[in-house]
């Protein structure tokens, strides 16, 4: 397996396309991540076409969706109207962004709304009612465990990062 890619970084972007994979991210997608996250600049839209030999209607979608998710930024450079793409490089800023988006955009809106729904299951007699109640009060139990658990990692990680920079500037 040495030899069959020609530099480090080849190698490299093979790794990250198959972690995406692994993650359910489809090629194309999974191909850009890579591609992003080992460029040390922003690239724009045409370039990742052209680097990867997908269409730019493909690369169009594909970035549309793994921008949506929080993957990736979309940044617009002063004087130009093409779009460029830019991945955070380090892993734990990377995965405290997509914490605290999952967070506030599924745990805390989740949380918000299940009481509601439970107080309408609540009012129906059926018996497929009360199964189905049970069912969403356990998972209105998971929702609120849920929030507990990201909001120890989101503080784990601030932590761990602010001893690392410490470290460093000392």
């Amino acid at each position: 397996m040495i030899g069959y890619f020609k530099t480090p970084k080849d190698e490299f972007i093979h790794l990250m396309k198959e972690n995406c994979k692994v993650n359910g991210l489809d090629e194309i997608s999974s191909e850009v991540i890579a591609l992003l996250y080992a460029s040390p600049d922003e690239i724009s839209l045409e370039e990742l076409s052209k680097k990867t030999g997908y269409s730019l209607s493909a690369i169009c979608t594909a970035t549309k969706l793994i921008e949506r998710i929080g993957l990736i930024k979309r940044i617009k450079k002063p004087g130009s109207r093409k779009a460029y793409f830019y991945m955070e490089k380090e892993m734990s800023i990377f995965s405290l962004d997509l914490i605290k988006r999952k967070y506030e955009k599924i745990i805390i809106p989740t949380k918000n709304k299940l009481p509601d729904i439970i107080k309408k299951y609540k009012k129906e007699k059926s018996k497929k009612s009360r199964q189905e109640l049970k069912i969403i009060e356990k998972y209105y139990e998971e929702v609120v465990l849920s929030e507990k658990i990201v909001k120890n990692i989101i503080e784990m990680i601030k932590k761990v990062r602010k001893k690392e920079n410490e470290k460093k500037h000392n």
